[in-house]
C-alpha cells in the first residue's frame, strides 16, 4: 500500500470534481509528501500553490471549498491550512493498520511497476582498458550497479553495458609500454618507459604472458587486440569482487570497423549540418599552443549546445566525440528507448554535444540523461591519501577490497548524492559502532532475529495481526509505521531522479529510528517488545520490528548487500 499515492489520488478526484479544466500536466505537478515538520501532520500537498496560479479565484475561497471536500473523505482525521497555501493531513489511525498489513503480505513492498518493460541502456565506467580498476572508478561503478537493480526492480529492461575505448593514442602507448616490457625480458635490458606510458607491474605480468604466448610482435594490430583483452579481464575481475557484471562490452573499434561512424556522417551531411571550418580559441584558461585549424565540425549549437564542435582533426584524425556520435547513435539503432550514461564531474561539459547529437539524427523521442559523479577524497588514519593518474600511485580497487567487505565499499559509495564530493573514511568503515552506518542497520536485523529467538526458545506463538493487536500500538509504534510508510515513495523518487543515495539515506533513519525505540525499552520495562504478561501486545510489537527488518532487507537488497542475521 502506498499511501501517499492513495491520498495524492484522493486530492486529485476532489480537485477535478471541482476544476474539471486541468490538464494532466498540471496534476502532475500536484505533490504529497511528509511534511518537513511533523508537527503539521502526517502528510502535505502543495495543491493550493498549483491552483492558485491557474484559477482567476482568490486562494481563500479556492481553500475553504477544496478543504469541505477533503474533509468529507473518510482517511483523513483532521485537514488544515498552512500559508501560503499548503494543506496539511491526518490520516485516520486505521490508515496505518492498512499500511501494516500491506507490509505484512507483500514481499515485495513498495516495489512497483514504474518501467513498463521499457528499455534502458545504462552505461556506467566505462574506463578506458589500460589497466585495473582505482578507486578513481569505484563511485560510478557503484552508483551505476545499484541504479540498474533499482530500475530492473520496478519495471524497466535495463542493459547494463560497458564502453570500451579500444582505439587511440591511449592504446598505442599501452602497446608501447608492453613492448618495452618484452624487449627488456627477452633481451634482458632495462630499457625505461617513455612519458605517456602506463607504470604498473600487471603490464610486465601481461608482456610475460604474451611472451609465453610466442605471440608476433610485428602484428601491431594483433598484439593490440590481446593487450586489451587481458586488461578487460583484469577490469571483469575487479567487477566481479564488488559483485558488478555487464551484460554488455561494447567497441569503440567494432563501431568503427562496422561503418556506423561513416553512416552517421552521411546523415548529417545529408541535413547539412556538418561543415568545414575552423572553432574558437576555447574559453577559460588560455592554451599558449592552441592555434585555428581547419576542420570538419557539427552544428551542435543548433540542438542547444553552447558552440559548434568538431568531429574530424586537421591532421585525418577523428575525435572522441566523433566515436560517442555513432556509438549514441548505435544505442539507439538497438532499440533503447532511455539512455543513461554515469561519468565522472570532468565529463559535465560533454552532455550537452552528445545530447545534441542524439537530437540531430532525429531521435528526439529518445529520453537522454547524464548523472554525473564528483570525485572519491580517501582518508586513511584521518588523512587524505594523495594520488596521481600521472604517477599510476592510484589505489586499485582490489587494494581496497582486501581491507574491507565489498558490501560495505558499497554501501559507502551511495552515502552521499552522486554529484557531492564523497569521503571515504576506512577507518570508519571497520568501526563496530552506531558511527559506522552499515553496521547500526545491520545491527537492526541482528537485533530482531534475538527477539524472534527469545520469543521461541519462550515456547511463545505468534498469531495473525489483526485490529486487536494494532489497537494496542502506542505513539512510538504508530511513528515506526510512519516511516515503514515512506518506503514505496523512497523507491519511486529514487527511480524518478536517479538518485539510489536516497535509499541508503532512508535506511540508515529507519534504523537509528528502530534504535531509539528499542532503547526506550531499556529505560522503561512497559516499552519493552517482549512482555510475558502480555502476549498480545509482544506478537504486536515484534509483528512491527520484523516489518521493520522485512524492509531494511528489501533496502540492502537493491545495493547488492547481504544482510547479517547475528552479531
Amino acid at each position: 500500500m502506498d499511501i501517499y499515492n492513495k491520498v495524492r489520488d484522493a486530492i486529485i478526484d476532489v480537485v477535478t470534481q471541482r476544476y474539471n479544466q486541468l490538464d494532466i500536466k498540471t496534476l502532475n505537478l500536484i505533490t504529497c509528501e511528509q511534511p518537513k515538520n511533523l508537527k503539521f501532520g502526517d502528510l502535505s500537498t502543495n495543491i493550493l500553490m498549483i491552483l492558485k496560479n491557474i484559477i482567476n479565484e482568490d486562494i481563500n475561497d479556492i481553500k475553504d471549498l477544496i478543504i469541505v471536500d477533503l474533509k468529507a473523505i473518510s482517511i483523513f482525521e483532521r485537514v488544515t491550512y498552512v500559508k501560503p497555501g499548503f494543506i496539511n493531513f491526518i490520516l485516520n489511525k486505521n490508515i496505518w493498520y492498512e499500511v501494516l498489513c500491506s507490509i505484512i503480505k507483500d514481499k515485495n513492498y513498495g516495489l512497483k511497476n514504474l518501467g513498463s518493460n521499457r528499455k534502458v541502456n545504462l552505461e556506467f565506467i566505462s574506463a578506458n582498458p589500460t589497466g585495473p580498476l582505482h578507486i578513481g572508478h569505484l563511485r560510478g561503478a557503484v552508483f551505476g550497479d545499484v541504479l540498474s537493480r533499482l530500475m530492473t526492480k520496478t519495471g524497466f529492461k535495463v542493459t547494463k553495458e560497458y564502453y570500451v575505448n579500444d582505439l587511440g593514442n591511449q592504446i598505442e602507448n599501452l602497446f608501447q609500454t608492453v613492448k618495452i616490457h618484452i624487449e627488456n625480458t627477452v633481451s634482458n635490458t632495462n630499457k625505461a618507459l617513455k612519458e605517456g606510458m602506463y607504470p604498473g607491474d600487471y603490464l610486465k605480468d601481461i608482456a610475460l604472458q604474451l611472451i609465453k604466448e610466442n605471440i608476433d610482435l610485428s602484428n601491431k594490430i594483433q598484439v593490440k587486440e590481446s593487450i586489451v583483452e587481458k586488461t578487460l579481464d583484469l577490469i571483469k575481475k575487479d567487477l566481479s569482487k564488488l559483485g558488478i557484471v555487464f551484460d554488455s562490452f561494447i567497441s569503440e573499434k567494432v563501431i568503427h570497423e562496422q561503418g556506423l561512424l561513416n553512416k552517421v556522417l552521411n546523415i548529417l551531411d545529408k541535413k547539412n549540418l556538418i561543415y568545414e571550418g575552423t572553432l574558437e580559441a576555447p574559453r577559460g584558461k588560455k592554451d599558449i599552443n592552441w592555434k585555428p585549424e581547419n576542420q570538419l565540425i557539427f552544428k551542435s549549437s543548433n540542438f542547444g549546445d553552447s558552440v559548434d564542435r568538431a568531429i574530424k582533426k586537421n591532421n585525418g584524425e577523428w575525435t572522441y566525440f566523433a566515436s560517442d556520435i555513432a556509438y549514441h547513435y548505435n544505442k539507439v539503432e538497438r532499440g533503447f528507448e532511455e539512455i543513461i550514461n554515469i561519468w565522472g564531474a570532468d565529463h559535465a561539459g560533454y552532455i550537452k554535444r552528445v545530447d545534441a547529437s542524439i537530437k540531430a539524427l532525429g531521435n528526439n523521442h529518445i529520453k537522454f540523461n547524464v548523472k554525473l559523479c564528483q570525485i572519491v577524497n580517501l582518508l586513511e588514519n584521518n588523512k587524505s591519501v594523495k594520488m596521481s593518474k600521472r604517477s599510476g600511485n592510484f589505489i586499485l580497487i582490489n587494494e581496497i577490497l582486501k581491507k574491507i567487505d565489498k558490501d560495505v565499499v558499497r554501501f559507502f559509495m551511495l552515502i552521499r548524492k552522486n554529484d557531492a564530493h564523497l569521503d571515504f573514511d576506512m577507518k570508519k568503515c571497520l568501526d563496530e559502532s552506531k558511527e559506522n552506518p552499515i553496521f547500526y542497520i545491520q545491527y537492526a536485523i541482528a537485533r530482531v532475529n534475538s527477539l524472534n529467538k527469545f520469543f521461541k526458545e519462550k515456547k511463545l506463538e505468534f498469531v495473525d495481526f489483526n485490529q486487536k493487536l494494532f489497537d494496542k500500538f502506542n505513539e512510538n509504534e504508530i511513528d515506526l509505521l510512519k516511516i515503514l510508510s515512506l518506503w514505496p515513495k523512497i523507491i519511486e523518487n529514487s527511480v524518478i531522479h536517479k538518485e539510489p543515495h536516497r535509499v541508503v539515506y532512508y535506511l540508515i533513519d529507519l534504523a537509528g529510528s528502530f534504535h531509539n525505540y528499542w532503547s526506550k525499552g531499556n529505560l522503561d520495562s512497559n516499552l519493552r517488545v517482549i512482555n510475558e504478561t502480555d502476549i498480545e501486545l509482544t506478537v504486536a510489537r515484534l509483528t512491527l520490528l520484523n516489518c521493520i527488518s522485512k524492509v531494511i532487507k528489501l533496502g540492502l537488497d537493491i545495493l547488492a548487500i547481504k544482510p547479517v542475521e547475528k552479531m
